[in-house]
């Protein structure tokens, strides 16, 4: 996983750390949400918090490639957990860069890695610039950014993009399979305020932390999901990672504007047929798969299910 551990963060962090089928290899943080050291201390404090096993965590970029980083905003505190108070740890930062710890864990892994981004790409796209190799031990890529639509941090762009376009563009650009989870679905994918509500009561340490962090969570974002939802946000991209099944994808032509008012934006393309690019310009596009759609209630179900095994 590559985070710049917020709440949403956090919570896919925990849904991975718990689901049967992941073996979590190591994370990597990058600026985003709030600066890399607060990522890489929440980081930390959540894996804590969720009893895991001896995972690595590294620190990587602390600014985008070109432009200076810009927090989100509020949503998340200054903090980036919204305020919550978890205890300290005694887990260290990795001695290795982000860059290295990914590079050394993705080449070293006797299976083919999947690797999920849930932050702005600034990490992955200094990876693939210095060790284009990875390439062909990578499954796919899961990219929590961008959207169909024109919504988001910025007038036409959603955070993760804009925060370092150009570090998108190097990613959606890769030979690697890439799947987009962009914002269009990020505001649909909640919990339901009951369950919410329940897991803040348990008394199993990391049940209650996700029900605190979507509890802090809710009334954050303008929120589309239905029965007043707390939204997942980050966490649906590793529902996606675990349930494909559960969303609708497609190939779709995109690109990352990276100029003019609409710099940051996320462009996509309904090409008419899968050898016709329906593009002006069709050579900086490129075609990877769109997250389109999604069963919200029965994602939602396979979250929770998950979290309540904390407790089995």
């Amino acid at each position: 996983m590559d985070v710049d551990t917020g709440t949403d963060d956090a919570l896919a962090i925990l849904y991975a750390l718990r689901h049967p089928d992941l073996d979590m290899l190591g994370i990597s943080c990058v600026t985003g949400n709030v600066n890399v050291d607060q990522v890489v201390t929440n980081t930390c404090k959540v894996l804590e918090a969720a009893g895991a096993g001896e995972i690595p965590v590294a620190a990587g970029a602390k600014q985008p490639l070109i432009e200076r980083a810009r927090r989100a905003g509020g949503s998340h505190g200054l903090d980036g957990l919204g305020g919550i108070q978890l205890p300290g740890t005694s887990r260290q930062r990795s001695p290795l860069s982000a860059v290295e710890l990914l590079h050394h864990l993705i080449m070293d892994s006797t299976e083919r890695v999947s690797l999920v981004t849930l932050g702005p790409k600034t990490n992955l796209a200094l990876l693939l610039a210095r060790y284009p190799n990875v390439a062909t031990r990578l499954e796919e890529i899961i990219f929590m950014g961008g959207s169909l639509y024109e919504e988001g941090s910025a007038a036409v762009a959603e955070f993760n993009v804009w925060q370092d376009p150009e570090a998108a563009k190097s990613v959606i650009e890769s030979s690697i399979p890439t799947t987009m989870y962009g914002f269009h679905l990020f505001r649909r994918l909640g919990v339901d305020q009951a369950d919410t509500d329940r897991l803040r009561r348990h008394d199993h340490p990391a049940i209650q932390l996700v029900g605190e962090l979507l509890y802090r969570r809710r009334g954050s974002w303008h929120n589309t999901a239905e029965n007043h939802a707390d939204l997942l946000g980050d966490a649906g991209a590793m529902v996606l990672l675990t349930n494909p099944e559960l969303f609708i994808t497609r190939e779709l032509l995109v690109r990352v504007n990276l100029a003019g008012v609409d710099r940051g934006q996320t462009t996509v393309v309904h090409p008419a047929s899968p050898d016709d690019s329906a593009a002006p310009d069709p050579e900086p596009w490129s075609r990877i798969t769109v997250a389109l759609d999604l069963d919200a209630t029965q994602a939602a179900s396979t979250f929770v299910k998950v979290i309540d095994s904390y407790a089995a």
